[in-house]
């Protein structure tokens, strides 16, 4: 894999600073000795406008991924690369109905859009990464074809936590599951312009199609409960 290439990290790591007028577009392919295969598209999620990223939604039946123009552009970005293995991520942008190549990442392990991207298809990419590294021919045929969503949640300013929970009970429907990732006494900020800030916990949803999943979503900060820590 090109060590070029920059790098989507795990959750909490991960930034997001293309957010423009035109919608962005991750097209997850699978790259096994030159073989280029998409196995997912992922639509990075902003709040709102010129706002940071805050995660991704997956349709496993994602029509851009059927498009011959997408295969063909993911393609054509990886040529010249040489043979390898791995997991990429390339960036294409939506532009007056025409594809852009904006730019091509490695997915690191436990990047968020894997998290995604595997609840929606059933395929198990930790795995394949597993059978890429041993030599091996990965399965990629999806087991299952739904929606998912993961939401990063950040605190509205500048706080150190003295604890991060969820309520279950407040827990919308559809909230396939959570994760706290702030540390007890580690300050935690939010994100200013296309810099990272630090969330504070991570949602997960699986839905009929992206809309059941961000209304899912949309609502679970309220079952957020965070105690700042008095000074």
């Amino acid at each position: 894999m090109s060590g070029r290439w920059p790098a989507l990290l795990p959750a909490g790591g991960e930034q997001w600073p293309e957010n423009d007028e035109h919608p962005l577009v991750l097209v997850v392919s699978v790259v096994c000795d030159g073989r280029v295969s998409p196995v997912f598209v992922a639509h990075p999620e902003h709040a709102g406008g010129r706002d940071p990223f805050r995660g991704y939604v997956v349709e496993a039946s994602d029509p851009l991924l059927g498009r011959p123009d997408v295969s063909g552009l993911v393609r054509a970005m990886h040529g010249g690369t040489g043979p390898g293995r791995g997991i990429t991520a390339t960036v294409l942008r939506l532009k007056g109905g025409e594809l852009q190549g904006v730019r091509i990442a490695r997915v690191r392990e436990g990047a968020l859009v894997l998290r995604a991207g595997q609840l929606a298809t059933g395929t198990d990419l930790d795995r394949a990464r597993a059978v890429l590294a041993g030599g091996g021919v990965p399965d990629l045929a999806p087991r299952r074809r739904c929606a998912a969503g993961a939401r990063l949640l950040y605190p509205a300013r500048d706080i150190t936590p003295a604890s991060v929970e969820f309520d279950v009970p407040a827990l919308p429907a559809g909230v396939w599951g959570t994760e706290i990732l702030a540390r007890p006494g580690e300050p935690a900020r939010p994100p200013a312009g296309s810099g990272a800030g630090d969330p504070l916990a991570l949602g997960l949803a699986v839905g009929e199609d992206a809309a059941a999943c961000r209304r899912a979503l949309d609502p679970l900060p309220g079952a957020l409960r965070v105690r700042a820590r008095r000074s």
